[in-house]
């Protein structure tokens, strides 16, 4: 999700956090955001060995 032969390891990273802010934002729990994050992947055709950890503190 945050790098691959078309995208940087920083720039993954940046998209990731933006995702993740966005998520906070809209109210969204641990298993929508991860959804959002999964949707976000595909759409950019990185497909192979994705996994994603969404971590919320109550």
């Amino acid at each position: 999700m945050v790098e691959g032969p078309g995208l940087t390891l920083e720039a993954g990273l940046e998209r990731a956090g933006t995702l993740a802010g966005a998520a906070l934002h809209d109210g969204l729990n641990a298993e929508e955001t991860a959804d959002r994050v999964l949707d976000t992947a595909v759409a950019v055709d990185h497909l192979d060995d994705v996994a994603v950890l969404v971590i919320r503190r109550a």
